[in-house]
């Protein structure tokens, strides 16, 4: 009897992993086709968290998501909304997976220049809105001057960005960064979208995402931060809209703090470092000369190479 109890066990076990496998999906590329699509076929970004995104123009008229760039009979498959009559603009609707180009698509009521719209493959839902302009970007955290003490962030002393003139959705930051003593959670931020904890957020993908490595963000999820390796005065610049991440050094602080002077021979090199040029260029690895190097503790050193 225990034995049958057991087995009983395992094969449940081993046909509730197979509906969770069957419903997650792993696509590595989605297009957006159909009557609303203005030039005819878009791809979607996909992002590092495995969702894919749109932002763009539509026109009033049916939208299709799809798993080919172009449609293969028996080979193209179609994310079909559940539901009959599903608008694109939505909190979340779940679809299901069909080879029938003749199944319906999303529904796209009128023409508009910033609709955006998140595939989830995980959740097998599909979320679609029109993105407004938000009235200020700033940036929080302990990798400024002032933005932390050695117990928390300083709401109050976040830095606002500056919104582009032809671009209501793109801001830019000038201004110091770097890794500093006596705060809590050095070097990291993150960017609000006013000027309190919430709820407009803006986050890196992973924690201690390197900000020049940057290319991506997301709105609101998970509380990661941005990471600065470099002291020095650097330019952000943000697209709400398309959810875009540019960062670059325009030069290297000269009161950067690293400490010691080692010698090493340029073949002694460790992939485990991350590795900068005096003037903030980002190297793969040692190279003859001056470096600065950040080792995975934290501790940075000038790094002389023969």
């Amino acid at each position: 009897m225990m034995e049958k109890r057991q087995r009983y066990t395992a094969m449940t076990v081993i046909l509730w992993l197979a509906a969770v496998m069957a419903q997650a999906q792993d696509f590595q590329q989605l297009w957006v086709t159909g009557s609303a699509v203005p030039d005819g076929t878009c791809e979607l970004t996909r992002r590092p968290d495995g969702q894919f995104r749109f932002a763009g123009a539509l026109n009033a008229g049916e939208l299709k998501i799809m798993t080919t760039e172009y449609y293969i009979k028996g080979t193209t498959q179609f994310l079909k909304p559940q539901l009959v009559d599903s608008y694109l603009i939505n909190h979340g609707l779940n679809y299901t997976l069909t080879t029938d180009e003749s199944q319906p698509g999303w529904v796209v009521s009128f023409q508009e220049d910033t609709y955006r719209l998140l595939v989830d493959p995980q959740a097998r839902k599909v979320t679609g809105e029109l993105m407004l302009p938000w009235n200020e970007v700033l940036i929080a955290g302990s990798a400024f001057p002032g933005g932390s003490d050695r117990v928390e962030w300083k709401r109050d002393n976040m830095l606002p960005f500056e919104r582009d003139h032809d671009n209501p959705y793109v801001f830019t930051w000038v201004g110091e960064l770097g890794t500093y003593d006596n705060v809590v959670e050095p070097g990291r931020f993150k960017l609000e979208g006013q000027m309190t904890w919430g709820p407009r957020e803006l986050h890196p993908f992973a924690q201690d995402e390197d900000l020049l490595e940057s290319t991506q963000m997301c709105t609101g999820g998970a509380d990661n931060k941005w990471h600065v390796w470099q002291n020095g005065t650097y330019r952000i610049t943000v697209d709400l809209f398309r959810e875009t991440f540019h960062a670059e050094l325009l030069y290297a602080s000269s009161n950067a703090e690293v400490t010691g002077v080692e010698i090493l021979n340029a073949e002694n090199n460790e992939t485990s470092k991350k590795i900068y040029h005096i003037n903030g260029t980002r190297y793969p690895q040692l190279r003859r000369g001056l470096n600065i190097v950040r080792y995975p503790d934290g501790t940075v050193r000038k790094v002389m190479c023969r």
